[in-house]
């Protein structure tokens, strides 16, 4: 799978690597899981269907190219290739969902 051109790791090779069955996946070499920003909500997400970690990216940022911030906030040794199931954490956006109500009508 390639790695899009606004992603961070867009220069980064990707080459497969065989799982404990022989099976390979697709990978990048990513950096270890960070801990989230103080105040961040994390939201627990069962993985199902055909759901891809660009898609849950996509979902909860509205932009695919931010799967890499689900695949910094888990330990997913193939981020490119989720199984249905797999129950992950999704830090959410700081502003993603915030409501400001500052109008008043006097």
């Amino acid at each position: 799978m390639p790695v899009a051109i606004t992603s961070r790791y867009y220069k980064s090779a990707v080459y497969p690597v065989a799982d404990a069955a022989g099976i390979a996946h697709p990978t990048v070499s990513i950096r270890p899981p960070t801990s989230p920003m103080p105040g961040t909500t994390i939201y627990r997400h069962l993985v199902s269907g055909l759901e891809t970690i660009e898609y849950l990216a996509w979902r909860y940022y509205s932009d695919s190219a931010q799967w890499w911030r689900i695949a910094e906030a888990n330990d997913l040794r193939y981020p490119l290739d989720l199984a249905p199931g797999s129950l992950i954490n999704i830090p959410g956006a700081n502003d993603l969902g915030t409501v400001v109500r500052n109008r008043s009508f006097g």
